[in-house]
């Protein structure tokens, strides 16, 4: 998995990085362009330090970024995870910017998001309910639509 800034933002504040990490094979790679994104925000410090004490998370290096996704116009996160994901065969991009997932589909990219990785947590056992992190998430400023929230919760039981 190749994820962006705002999964990893998100994740670390509700303590689910590692159930990213849990679902890989391979280690989570995290392009410097999204390093660079998280460590400008507002806690970005201490997401970064939760990042470097993760072994399954590792930066990569920016890719050059082929037409196709430069055309999409998306942020310098959404594109590096993108191409990175070309480059790599089998590589699931974790987005949750609508345009970049978008992008994804139209290349034939695999996606999740934010949501996607909690209810995997839930499908697994690794959490007891999502409903109080999905609202917890909400609360942080992670858009979901009513109707999603309802038919992800709906899928998970709750």
């Amino acid at each position: 998995m190749i994820v962006n800034a705002s999964p990893l933002i998100f994740l670390t504040r509700i303590g689910g990085l590692v159930w990213l990490c849990d679902l890989c094979t391979r280690p989570v790679d995290v392009p410097r362009g999204v390093i660079g994104e998280v460590a400008a925000g507002q806690d970005g410090q201490s997401i970064i330090d939760v990042i470097a004490a993760e072994g399954r998370v590792r930066q990569v290096e920016d890719m050059a970024v082929p037409a196709v996704i430069a055309a999409w116009d998306l942020g310098l996160g959404e594109t590096q995870v993108l191409a990175n994901c070309l480059g790599q065969s089998g590589a699931v991009a974790v987005l949750d910017d609508a345009a970049a997932r978008q992008c994804a589909r139209s290349l034939g990219i695999p996606i999740v998001g934010t949501l996607g990785i909690v209810l995997a947590a839930k499908r697994m056992g690794w959490i007891a309910a999502a409903r109080p992190l999905v609202e917890r998430l909400l609360s942080d400023g992670l858009y979901l639509s009513p109707s999603l929230v309802i038919e992800a919760l709906a899928e998970v039981g709750e």
